[in-house]
């Protein structure tokens, strides 16, 4: 394996949204409208969205994932946990982050994984999942950066960028544990960001390729040298304001 540690390329923010379609942008501005009600109402509730995750959890324990056996909703295949790690491996002020995932098998069948080197393919496609971003937020819970990482880290089944692209609009949590507000909240992330996730999925396939090219005798997706793909540090005011400049409000 590769010694030096792989630094991930960071996108720029805000992005021109201007070339979006309207209705594309329209469902952005909606999802916003629900970002903000979310951590509107946990925030009058005297919460936030890492004390909904971490309630009646125990003590928050680096690389422990919460809540507690991840939380899944079977109907729309998908499902994310939170964790943390050392604090040299996150942002500044970063709590910790949502790792999202969604499962293909049963949305789009036909799916190949990438066999780079270094691959892990389960032989049940029920079983293979997709990691299709992660959110990370500070102490109040609010968004810092999105990122996607090497295979090694969440233990996916890597699969081409714009294959998990098509996988996007599937993600959605729709049950009531640990908290409402915290699956809305990241369900509507998906549509707010929607731009950025599909940027930083292609980054992070050229990262690899990139990687694969700079090291030919490592396995690509277990080398510890590279573990964030790519970064974008973002803010949802100033993303709200670059949907409204593209409608023309």
């Amino acid at each position: 394996m590769s010694e030096t540690k792989t630094k991930a390329p960071q996108m720029p923010f805000p992005a021109d949204l201007s070339g979006l379609p309207e209705a594309q942008l329209e469902a952005m501005h909606d999802a916003a409208a629900t970002v903000l009600n979310c951590e509107r109402e946990l925030a009058q509730a005297g919460s936030n969205v890492v004390m909904e995750v971490l309630r009646d959890q125990g003590d928050f324990l680096i690389w422990e994932r919460y809540p507690k056996g991840d939380l899944f909703d079977l109907k729309n295949h998908s499902h994310y946990f939170y964790h943390a790690h050392t604090s040299e491996e996150m942002a500044d002020g970063e709590n910790g982050h949502f790792h999202l995932f969604v499962r293909p098998a049963a949305i789009a069948p036909d799916m190949k994984p990438w066999r780079l080197p270094g691959a892990v393919v389960p032989e049940d496609p029920a079983v293979r999942f997709a990691h299709i971003g992660a959110v990370s937020v500070d102490n109040q819970g609010r968004l810092i950066r999105l990122f996607t990482t090497n295979r090694w880290v969440t233990n996916e089944t890597l699969c081409r960028a714009d294959d998990v692209i098509a996988l996007l609009d599937h993600f959605a949590i729709e049950v009531e544990k640990p908290s409402r507000a915290v699956n809305r909240w990241l369900t509507s992330l998906i549509t707010l960001y929607r731009p950025q996730l599909e940027a930083l999925l292609r980054a992070r396939d050229a990262t690899l390729e990139a990687f694969k090219q700079e090291h030919p005798d490592s396995e690509v997706l277990e080398d510890r040298a590279l573990q964030n793909t790519s970064e974008v540090f973002v803010d949802t005011v100033k993303q709200i304001e670059a949907v409204e400049r593209a409608l023309g409000v």
